[in-house]
């Protein structure tokens, strides 16, 4: 069994690597609710009342709690190293320039988290308007944060593969070779 599965994961390796890719993103996002769920809760009472006024984290939709805008901030950068971590590590195997992915990584998320932040306010927004169903406290704290975190996966992808974590040529290995398409189908 362990012959297939390595022989699949060779002989597929793009398949292989974009599977890792979504694994990481989802055990993230995981990780992501866990951390926001325990801290809010945590905060909810002891910052009661304590609000907290900033133009970014107005737009990110946080600003009228500290409680929530700590919760959100911390399970959004600890999710994001590991997923830096995850990706750099085993999804891609990067031997790239740590300092300069770090960077481009730190860029990427800024953007992104611009996007989703923006989304999820008028997804909101939008969906306390229409009522109902849609403005339930499921859909509101659970279905679009995860349409929001999933639209992003998009450019996400292609731009961690082939700009974050592309690695550099060495002796041993032409990582081109690693991306050619399959030759034997």
């Amino acid at each position: 069994m362990k012959e297939k599965f390595t022989a699949f994961t060779e002989k597929h390796y793009k398949l292989w690597e974009f599977i890792k890719f979504v694994f990481t993103a989802c055990s993230t996002t995981v990780l992501y609710y866990i951390i926001f769920w325990v801290m809010d809760a945590a905060l909810e009472k002891p910052l009661a009342g304590v609000e907290v006024h900033s133009a970014i984290l107005h737009f990110l939709g946080i600003d009228s709690n500290l409680g929530l805008a700590i919760a959100y901030l911390s399970a959004s950068f600890l999710s994001y190293v590991a997923s830096y971590i995850m990706n750099r590590k085993v999804t891609f195997k990067s031997n790239s320039n740590i300092l300069l992915s770090t960077i481009l990584f730190a860029l990427m998320v800024v953007v992104t988290t611009a996007f989703t932040s923006w989304f999820g306010t008028f997804a909101t927004e939008w969906a306390s308007a229409k009522g109902g169903f849609l403005a339930s406290g499921f859909v509101k704290s659970i279905v679009i944060p995860t349409i929001a975190m999933l639209i992003p996966f998009v450019w996400t992808f292609p731009f961690q593969k082939y700009v974050i974590y592309r690695n550099k040529p060495t002796d041993d290995n032409n990582p081109e070779e690693d991306y050619d398409e399959d030759e034997e189908d």
